[in-house]
């Protein structure tokens, strides 16, 4: 018998392709109601709000299943990469998170494993005053304007990532 986290790991893919085919009727549908409005009409405003936030909860249910996939390491872009674990790391900073990215590069980075270290790394912006927090990609470097909070630079080493924390920044190369 296998306990909870292997099952739940189990159900990850199953339950994330399931609600990626009710997000793409329920996109696509909203999609096909905001073309046939006029612009000025204020269904039209509506829908596209519905839109948006249909949108951003797919993003966001995306990268929380992410987490409890098992484990696989596959290139990615680190844009991609990114904006795929965005939406949770977002949720976890409890305010707005500018992100910028300069470049991207081709990374494979272990994941879960990677997601949930960021997430550690993240949490350490929750004490910054609103509209400070800032994350940069740059090819495969993250920069943050915090120092990583108590443990996460231990989770990122763990995820084979390179961690440098100095004077209020921290900077994580990607694997």
């Amino acid at each position: 018998m296998t306990d909870a986290p292997d099952r739940m790991a189990g159900l990850a893919r199953p339950m994330q392709h399931a609600v990626n085919n009710l997000f793409m009727v329920l996109n696509a549908n909203l999609d096909s109601v905001a073309s046939s409005l006029p612009p000025e009409d204020r269904s039209a405003l509506r829908v596209k709000r519905a839109l948006e936030g249909a949108k951003g909860l797919e993003a966001l249910l995306r990268a929380y299943f992410r987490l409890g996939r098992p484990a696989e390491r596959s290139p990615v872009d680190s844009g991609r990469f990114l904006e795929a674990v965005r939406p949770v790391l977002a949720l976890a900073v409890g305010k707005p998170l500018k992100v910028e990215v300069l470049s991207t590069a081709t990374i494979s980075p272990p994941r879960p494993e990677v997601d949930l270290a960021l997430l550690d790394l993240i949490v350490g912006a929750r004490e910054l005053p609103p509209g400070t927090p800032h994350l940069t990609l740059d090819g495969n470097v993250i920069t943050v304007n915090w120092a990583p909070p108590e443990g996460a630079e231990a989770a990122l080493t763990a995820a084979g990532l390179t961690v440098t924390a100095e004077a209020g920044t921290t900077r994580v190369t990607l694997a």
